[in-house]
């Protein structure tokens, strides 16, 4: 695989007038008549968002496309026009495309209108660091969405999944840039537009605008802004098809907007609140009582979440970076049952080099990846240690991430506002309603004697290896070579940090063959254990079988083999005070998730042998039902991004992550041979 072509904030240039200005390619910014005249004049009146009514009037959602986010204006000149809109949309979502972003500090110096400010610092001050893929913020209490795709639109913009209700192109002029304007990118945006989706631009070159005709486009020119005679806009209203699927679309107002969620560990909690904090009511089906353990990640105290790195970013180091930014989102507002601070220790995990790699080596990976520190850095073993808290004998990676509470965090997000959840009930087989009123409209769950346990429309399958046993139950699954999982068993334990003298300061998560980490407050209060007295948490054995069965003796003997090479002598048997935990993973055979709608085999078998040989995204599936499933040892850097990939779909917002991603990630990926499902799977480890 090449490596990618890293993305580096921009300088920002100023020309004789004082005007921003790009010495990348000698060009403006925006118009010198004033870039905020610029954006009301030219893209929100071109894509009718200042007419009365606006084009987003009385709408739940409205979604808008720019390619060219540079100082931002065009955004924050939407921002605010949302707020003057009485009859704005409940949402706005906005996804700005840019392969050289500027510096946080230098948006709020450019910021093209003192009225404007306010929302430039708030935007500033949530910039992302600079790295290629999408980076989704949430503004104005979260119903503003900016997603910032940062990469080269040429190839990113194709794999973007969304449906645009409006297109800005505020790319630099094409005679001092072209690549935004070339007919392929053109007709990349023109598969994303919804049906009659408004374009609007300042130019008027004669290839922009046969490009976009070419793309399905109705153009027409207007008066110019800022002494330019003409601009030019457009409708999306192709005379012939352009696309074999149609771009993400609101859903319908009839929609219900119900579903039943089947397990209440990381990943069933993880969707519940994506849907009830976008306005669902989600009903929980937990199989265990009150008092029984969870299965899986699910039953640890904490856990580690942290991105991965790898030479050529691969598929699993893309997933790590979203689903951090994923579970910062989903953690519990400050001053909620369970705040934050309780339930999450941010501030990064030392990796420790692996496999004897030189530190020249990891400065190697680190130039080719040029992730920033907020991403990653290599530290040597006195940074290291200072930051962890406690000597360490090598360097490594210090990594974005942090501790979790991990049950805890379950039950918070649990208790979202609008999920009901409901324990002791065991799902054997799920059917489908056939009432003369809405006959196969809803997902029915049905215990053992068939008797009905809840039913909706939508239902998430998040049970993790028992997924298998309940879709088959349903005759939902034609062979079991379409869903591959196994068990992989594992323990840990917790231990007073007192008796454990090497560890006894530790203040962030260190990884080697096994790892350590302090525990959270809320973790310690859950467990009972005595406040203000801190605990750690050393995991974890990998075993094979279908529970755990490696002795304690034993399981403490492989984790002081993991960590004593980092962190130094290490008590020979567990402290009287340790207790045992243990759980089983769920782990695909390409280990990764099992994320998205499940396929209707069946239509599958019986439609155009061509079918099969389309991506995932393209069969038919079983309406409503999808599966957040196989989250191996990464439950808690990838639930809550699992959670954000149903949702959207569900909602028909944009996506979180790429299409190749979601389609690495495809329940149905199996069926496919490798060559089509984009070559051989991840070789990374399941391990943290």
């Amino acid at each position: 695989m090449s490596r990618p072509v890293p993305i580096h904030s921009e300088p920002l240039g100023r020309d004789a007038q004082g005007q921003p200005y790009s010495e990348r390619y000698a060009d403006i910014y925006a118009s010198r008549s004033g870039a905020l005249g610029q954006a009301r004049a030219v893209f929100l009146t071109g894509c009718g968002l200042l007419d009365t009514p606006a084009a987003w009037s009385a709408q739940r959602q409205f979604v808008i496309l720019e390619i060219g986010f540079g100082l931002g204006t065009n955004f924050l000149a939407t921002w605010q026009a949302w707020l003057d809109d009485p009859a704005r949309p409940d949402t706005l979502h906005y996804v700005g495309v840019e392969l050289h972003p500027l510096r946080a500090e230098d948006l709020r110096s450019a910021c093209a209108d003192p009225a404007l400010l306010p929302l430039a610092q708030e935007l500033a001050a949530q910039w992302p660091a600079p790295v290629r893929g999408l980076h989704p913020l949430r503004l104005q209490g979260g119903r503003i969405c900016l997603t910032l795709a940062l990469g080269d639109a040429q190839s990113l913009v194709p794999q973007l999944d969304l449906g645009a209700n409006a297109i800005f192109l505020d790319g630099f002029a094409p005679a001092r840039n072209a690549a935004p304007w070339q007919s392929t990118l053109l007709k990349a945006v023109g598969r994303l537009a919804r049906p009659g989706a408004r374009l609007a631009t300042y130019t008027v070159a004669r290839s922009v605008c046969d490009g976009l005709r070419d793309a399905g486009f109705d153009v027409t020119t207007a008066p110019g802004y800022g002494g330019k005679a003409q601009r030019l806009q457009a409708v999306y209203a192709p005379r012939w098809r352009t696309r074999r699927l149609e771009p993400r679309s609101a859903p319908r107002a009839e929609h219900s907007r119900r579903a039943l969620v089947i397990g209440a560990g990381l990943a069933g909690a993880a969707c519940a609140r994506a849907l009830a904090a976008r306005g669902w009511a989600v009903e929980v089906l937990h199989a265990a009582g009150v008092d029984s353990a969870r299965t899986g990640a699910s039953t640890l105290p904490a856990g580690l979440a942290h991105v991965r790195l790898a030479p050529d970013d691969d598929r699993l180091a893309r997933l790590t970076r979203a689903g951090l930014a994923a579970l910062r989102h989903a953690l519990p507002a400050q001053g909620s049952h369970m705040a934050t601070t309780a339930l999450w220790r941010d501030g990064g995990v030392f990796l420790a080099q692996a496999n004897g790699m030189l530190a020249e080596s990891l400065s190697r990976v680190a130039e080719a990846l040029a992730l920033p520190p907020a991403v990653a850095e290599v530290v040597d073993a006195g940074l290291a240690s200072s930051r962890a808290g406690i000597p360490l004998t090598s360097g490594g990676w210090w990594a974005a991430g942090g501790v979790a509470a991990a049950s805890c965090l379950v039950d918070a997000w649990l208790r979202t506002p609008g999920v009901q959840l409901q324990r002791g009930l065991q799902v054997c087989k799920l059917g489908r309603a056939t009432s003369a009123c809405l006959p196969g409209t809803e997902w029915q769950a049905l215990d053992a004697q068939g008797r009905l346990l809840a039913q909706a429309p939508t239902c998430i399958v998040a049970t993790a290896l028992d997924a298998v046993r309940l879709l088959d139950a349903s005759g939902l699954v034609p062979h079991d070579t379409c869903l591959p999982m196994r068990a992989q068993p594992g323990q840990g334990f917790i231990v007073p940090a007192a008796a454990v003298p090497a560890l006894a300061s530790l203040r962030h998560g260190v990884v080697g063959d096994c790892y350590a980490l302090p525990l959270p407050s809320a973790a310690i209060e859950s467990l009972g254990l005595p406040a203000g007295t801190p605990w750690l948490f050393l995991g974890a054995t990998y075993e094979e079988g279908a529970a755990a069965s490696m002795p304690a003796a034993l399981a403490w003997a492989h984790i002081v083999r993991g960590l004593q090479p980092l962190v130094g002598p290490l008590p020979d048997k567990p402290p009287a005070a340790a207790r045992r935990f243990g759980g089983v993973r769920a782990v695909a055979r390409d280990r990764l998730p099992c994320v998205g709608a499940w396929p209707d085999w069946t239509a599958l078998a019986q439609g155009h042998p061509a079918l099969r040989q389309r991506p995932p995204a393209e069969w038919p599936v079983q309406p409503g039902l999808y599966l957040s499933i196989a989250m191996g040892s990464r439950g808690l850097i990838l639930e809550a991004l699992a959670a954000e990939c149903i949702a959207t779909h569900l909602e028909g917002e944009p996506a979180p992550i790429e299409r190749d991603l979601l389609a690495a990630l495809a329940p149905g990926r199996f069926a496919l041979r490798p060559s089509q499902r984009g070559g051989q799977p991840d070789s990374g480890s399941t391990q943290p």
